[in-house]
């Protein structure tokens, strides 16, 4: 008697875990990232909310102060525009004007403290030049 209900038992705690596991899962990945122009349009929405946020770096907002760490500038989409500071190091300059994922929450409407930066790179994804 007392193994069978061992055995229940951890067939219904491993269900739940798994079911669990799921949600999280799908929660996470229906909301992998918004972008710009979303965050632009309805900022209340995503206040307090950890978010990931997808646009292009502009490379000649990019302002690094060494002293401090701070990486500060704009993600851009379309004509929608958000202010990032960034505590880490400047992204590479190949790395500019390129898609860029930020990671963080909105500190108030147009700025964005991210605690992730993460650059798109096309170039790794395109096929190698042939040699003639």
């Amino acid at each position: 008697m007392l193994s069978t209900w061992r055995t229940r038992f951890s067939v219904v705690a491993i269900l739940l875990a798994l079911g669990y596991m799921v949600t999280q899962g799908i929660k996470n990945f229906s909301n992998y990232f918004v972008t710009v122009g979303a965050l632009d349009r309805q900022p209340q929405a995503y206040f307090h909310r950890t978010v990931r946020v997808q646009g292009t770096l502009l490379a000649d907002t990019v302002h690094y102060d060494a002293a401090r760490g701070l990486l500060t500038f704009v993600l851009a989409s379309g004509q929608a525009r958000i202010h990032v500071q960034y505590q880490g190091p400047p992204p590479d300059e190949r790395f500019l004007n390129q898609g860029a994922i930020v990671r963080g929450h909105l500190q108030s409407v147009h700025v964005f403290l991210a605690n992730k930066l993460e650059i798109q790179c096309p170039n790794h994804y395109a096929p190698p030049e042939r040699e003639s």
